[in-house]
């Protein structure tokens, strides 16, 4: 085309050459370059709770959806027809055909009320929507156009295995238009959701494999010009899926498309393990007494414990050696702590005040009572010789590992961007997805689930700033999005709202056999076995409640991702079925060990009286003569967890428990935090089913209650979504902040009614005149979002099509 502009400026005739500029300039304008598919690829959609009526387009229920029949006259039961391809005539009885709906064509949504679980007090609602999710996104668009934070779907893969419907019949890779199918599909989807993201600050992210991951790169660059996005690519099955004559294939991919300011969180750097001891701070060896040379004069100085809450609040000056201990200041509500042993004598701590000072700020001391009445508490730090070199930044204790040999510490103040290579195991999608869908949904497959972790973790990343997020995902296929959205809101207290929008689609198996029972498309007994009755809906219940419907409870944990400390017991076993006596040879000291886990009998030796090492988590003391000597060794081993006493005197084996715990002090672990999947959720859900309604019969007002759950939604979904019929005058329900005037002749009433709720939000008024709307509307507070029914609907849905969905 730039060859072609050059050539048309040589031409010498001015208007001939702006004439052909400007047709390039249109050519330019429409012809897509890059990204060719066939855009008119015909979609329908069928209806079955659309009655049949004269005019009405409609097909048969196991037809081929694109022949379709115009119905000329409906007698006894039978409709006859007219072909819509050649005008030839027919009649097939009504039970047989099913209306059908040309996207493109303006259509009036309604919402029927299927089921609903409160588990979440005053929250508002997540919404579950079954239909077909073009459809879904029009009335979405009317309730929340440039206001949805994050739209994440999982959209069909087009691998050519019928993995998606077009036009109700599976698409396979035999199929010649199957790629200008899934665009032209994706295309119409899309341009509708730009409209429901927040300009200034969203995202939407696409789950994708490489079937048509370049192609989808392309449509998205179309679809949003000037807006930045990224591919990251996602580990889903370590093992690989097999691919004829193809490498295994083991990671799947996100786009993300960035709006407006939209930006990926910073996240926590991951925990670190570090080389530490946890050594006990007052020191223990005579030399270190003090007043002695070793000691120093800067190491005996008060710490200052809060009375109620045991914690660390000052640390005084150093006393010298002739200073009492009264010397040192009182601080209101605190208790001075000096180093002195349990028999009196004066000890020095092992670090000085600044040096403690540094460790208190980092987390790396920890405070537990003692039973020495000289010394009422016990203070031990954490010493990080390479702390430095881990990383610039400053730490803090997440707990100590098992065998005590390492602390887990966490970056404190910084943070990090996360990367576009994701390689965890939790992201497997055979066990953390199909294995837990068959956790809530025993007996029902589903194929190809995301894993609930990595879906999760992809929310953090965009959502963890926005508390009250609106997510939408429209290929909702099991619930995912929703399961994950709800541990997330767990985890961080978040206050974010999920609509979910799924089709009812009943797999190719089921449906042959179904349809040999005689069960068609439309019937009850054909539709309970669809994936939004069958699976969507019970599982997005179950993960609420913490249960079943037969009330068992749901096994399992789920990982919060989140690191926690916990203190664990040391283990003290006395052995006093053995004399230290019998203990005097080798082979009777291994025989003994043997006995016990933890110690290695090959390092047990003849003139053994105790077994500490730093490598082993249990230690033994052989010869109970030996007792001091054997505490001496177990400074500092604050890894051993089990320590067992050869002694017969039970209340030296009970002061040696004491002294070594006071000694070590307690054991930290840490582990990953856990949510019982039994304990649920606080959440609400409202499962609807889109249906569709007359616009003649809504002008007349006859369809009130069918549009008041879109009122609902309207008003941010808080409060069951009411019921009501079509006689009232208005209706201000009680645990949700609308209002509705149907007869404008009581808007004084109303008005007076609306005073006495001061959470109302939104005004919905029914009124013909735009006059009158306007006129009521100013007599409000000014603080409500004000709406003219039926006019604002009917407008909305009437303009609604393929044509104005470009932006």
């Amino acid at each position: 085309m730039a060859y072609i502009e050059d050539k048309i400026q040589q031409i010498q005739d001015k208007v001939l050459r702006d004439i052909l500029l400007a047709e390039v300039k249109k050519l330019k304008k429409d012809k897509k370059f890059g990204l060719v598919f066939e855009e008119h690829v015909p979609e329908l959609i069928p209806i079955y709770s659309a009655p049949i009526r004269k005019r009405s387009m409609v097909a048969l229920k196991d037809g081929n959806l694109l022949e379709t029949f115009r119905v000329k006259r409906i007698k006894n039961g039978t409709a006859f027809l007219y072909k819509d391809l050649d005008n030839s005539e027919c009649d097939y009885s009504l039970d047989k055909l099913v209306v059908v709906q040309r996207f493109g064509e303006a259509i009036y949504p309604a919402l029927m009320p299927m089921a609903i679980v409160e588990n979440g007090g005053d929250r508002s609602f997540h919404t579950l929507i079954e239909a077909d999710n073009y459809h879904a996104l029009q009335l979405l668009n009317y309730l929340y156009a440039n206001k949805v934070d994050c739209i994440y779907i999982d959209p069909p893969y087009n691998s050519g295995s019928k993995d998606w419907k077009y036009n109700n019949d599976y698409v396979d890779k035999n199929d010649g238009w199957r790629h200008s199918k899934w665009l032209a599909f994706m295309e119409r989807r899309l341009w509708l959701a730009k409209k429901l993201l927040n300009p200034a600050d969203s995202t939407l992210i696409v789950a994708i494999d490489d079937n048509e991951l370049f192609t989808l790169g392309l449509l998205l660059d179309d679809v949003f010009k000037g807006c930045d996005k990224q591919i990251v690519n996602v580990t889903i099955n370590p093992k690989g899926k097999a691919r004829d004559g193809r490498l295994s294939q083991v990671d799947e991919y996100l786009i993300i498309v960035y709006i407006g300011d939209a930006q990926a969180q910073e996240i926590a750097l991951e925990s670190s393990e570090v080389e530490v001891r946890w050594p006990y701070l007052r020191r223990s060896d005579v030399e270190s007494a003090r007043g002695t040379t070793k000691g120093g004069v800067r190491q005996f100085y008060p710490i200052y414990i809060d009375e109620l809450s045991e914690k660390i609040v000052a640390i005084g000056e150093p006393l010298s050696p002739e200073q009492s201990l009264e010397c040192a200041p009182n601080l209101k509500g605190a208790i001075p702590v000096f180093p002195i042993r349990d028999d009196g004598k004066h000890m020095n701590w092992g670090l000085i005040g600044p040096s403690l000072q540094v460790a208190i700020d980092l987390g790396f001391v920890r405070v537990s009572k003692s039973n020495n009445d000289h010394q009422p508490y016990n203070f031990s730090y954490v010493t990080v010789p390479s702390i430095q070199k881990v990383n610039d930044g400053i730490y803090r204790v997440a707990g100590v590992k098992e065998d005590g040999s390492k602390i887990v510490v966490i970056p404190g103040g910084k943070a990090q961007r996360g990367t576009t290579a994701w390689k965890k195991n939790l992201h497997d999608a055979n066990y953390y997805g199909s294995q837990v869908v068959g956790t809530f949904i025993q007996g029902r497959k589903f194929p190809f689930p995301k894993s609930i972790y990595a879906v999760f973790d992809t929310l953090q990343l965009f959502l963890a700033n926005k508390p009250n997020a609106l997510l939408v995902d429209f290929f909702a296929g099991s619930g995912t999005t929703l399961h994950a959205l709800n541990l997330l809101n767990s985890v961080d207290g978040g206050m974010r709202r999920c609509i979910l929008v799924t089709n009812n689609e009943v797999s190719e198996e089921e449906t042959k056999i179904l349809k040999e029972q005689g069960l068609m498309p439309g019937h009850a007994g054909y539709e309970k076995h669809g994936i939004c009755q069958s699976v969507t809906w019970p599982r997005s219940k179950y993960t609420i409640l913490g249960k079943r419907e037969d009330g068992t409870l749901l096994d399992g944990d789920y990982l919060t991702g989140r690191t926690i400390s916990k203190d664990k017991r040391r283990t003290f076993k006395q052995i006093g079925f053995i004399d230290t006596a019998q203990l005097t040879t080798t082979a009777r000291k291994k025989e003994l060990v043997g006995l016990f886990d933890g110690i290695p009998q090959s390092k047990i030796t003849k003139d053994m009286a105790y077994f500490v090492d730093e490598t082993s988590t249990a230690s033994v003391l052989f010869d109970d003569a030996c007792a001091d000597a054997y505490l001496d060794a177990l400074d500092e081993m604050t890894h051993i967890e089990t320590f067992y006493l050869v002694t017969t005197n039970n209340a030296l084996f009970k002061r040696l428990k004491d002294e070594i715990n006071e000694l070590l002090g307690s054991l930290q672990i840490s582990e990953e935090e856990k949510r019982p999947l039994s304990a649920g959720f606080e959440a609400n859900l409202a499962y609807f089913k889109l249906d569709f309604l007359d616009a003649d019969e809504v002008q007349l007002g006859r369809k009130f209650a069918a549009l008041l759950p879109i009122l609902w939604l309207t008003a941010g979904a808080k409060g069951a979504c009411p019921s009501v019929d079509d006689s009232t005058t208005f209706f201000i329900p009680e645990r949700c902040p609308f209002g509705v005037l149907l007869d404008e002749h009581c808007f004084l009433s109303f008005k007076l009614a609306l005073q006495a709720r001061p959470d109302i939000t939104h005004v919905f008024l029914v009124t013909n005149s735009e006059e009158g709307f306007f006129a009521m509307r100013d007599e409000l507070n000014s603080r409500l979002q004000v709406v003219q029914l039926y006019k604002n609907y009917l407008d909305q849905f009437k303009i609604n099509t393929e044509t104005k969905v470009r932006t």
